[in-house]
């Protein structure tokens, strides 16, 4: 398994330069480019809770150019780094992907276009898909069957790319029999899951999740959940929480699972940023060791 980093693990104040520079630095074997709102992804709840409602990423939001995304390639390239996958959360909660309103689906849609296009441009292999955002107002089925139909027609527009749906705190997809079930309903061979093991955590045990899961795991992000605390300021550094991480890795590798691990911290650290992401390299370091 390698072992990748997550742009939003840098705080904003880093530039993309300086956290692909950062990232290999600390040995990280990939990146994560995260697509963001061309003004910040300033959702008023999730994105100011993540301390990340400020982040632009120049070469990699919705207004970008192909020569933005094309400089952003060179940029990884002369640091020695690979980007594998292309992430974030304007499908969200910026532009929900199962909205009601035509004007906002198509703005979510036109979002994960770029996403795709940018992960081919870059050499990467997986886009990060969230499903959207259930809310109060919302029929369950009616935004399950939106979500369905709107991943399945970007499935087909890029099928060279694997579209990773990720289970986040959206109010929906909250057991791994449903969002398997979810996943194999759309029946496109290139959508699979985004593993978030914290974010499951929440919900139950990450390893039933991956052994339920199985081969629809497409990609891992890692971090830590406080139980205790139980809300969105409880995601902590790696063995910081209550996710059991030696029976994650256990579940992993019967599924046999050979992909990458990336960090995932959020909110970024404040300070020390590069110590923090080296304690949660080195400690996946050691887990991949373990047998």
């Amino acid at each position: 398994m390698n072992i990748g980093v997550n742009q939003f693990c840098f705080p904003s104040s880093y530039g993309v330069a300086e956290a692909l520079k950062s990232a290999r630095a600390l040995g990280f074997d990939s990146f994560e480019a995260c697509l963001t709102a061309d003004g910040g992804a300033r959702d008023g709840g999730v994105a100011d809770a993540l301390d990340i409602a400020g982040y632009v990423n120049p070469l990699l939001n919705v207004s970008s150019s192909e020569s933005d995304i094309r400089e952003l390639k060179r940029v990884a390239d002369g640091e020695g780094i690979r980007i594998t996958g292309v992430g974030g959360i304007v499908s969200f909660s910026i532009y929900p992907l199962n909205a009601r309103e035509e004007s906002v689906a198509r703005k979510s849609l036109d979002a994960v276009r770029k996403m795709l296009d940018a992960a081919r441009i870059l050499g990467a292999d997986t886009a990060l898909v969230i499903p959207g955002l259930l809310t109060a107002d919302m029929d369950y089925r009616g935004s399950y069957e939106r979500a369905h139909s709107r991943l399945a027609i970007l499935a087909d527009y890029a099928p060279d790319i694997a579209i990773a749906v990720e289970n986040v705190w959206n109010n929906c997809l909250y057991s791994p029999m449903e969002l398997a079930s979810f996943v194999d309903g759309i029946g496109r061979p290139n959508v699979g899951i985004y593993f978030d093991v914290a974010n499951a955590r929440r919900f139950g045990y990450p390893e039933q999740w991956i052994r339920t899961l199985g081969r629809r795991i497409r990609r891992l992000h890692c971090k830590d959940y406080r139980v205790s605390n139980d809300n969105i300021h409880s995601f902590t550094n790696l063995l910081d929480g209550d996710v059991d991480y030696p029976a994650v890795m256990d579940a992993l590798r019967e599924i046999g699972y050979g992909g990458e691990l990336v960090v995932e911290l959020i909110p970024p650290a404040r300070t020390m940023v590069e110590r923090t992401l080296a304690y949660a390299r080195g400690v996946l370091v050691e887990l991949i060791a373990q047998k």
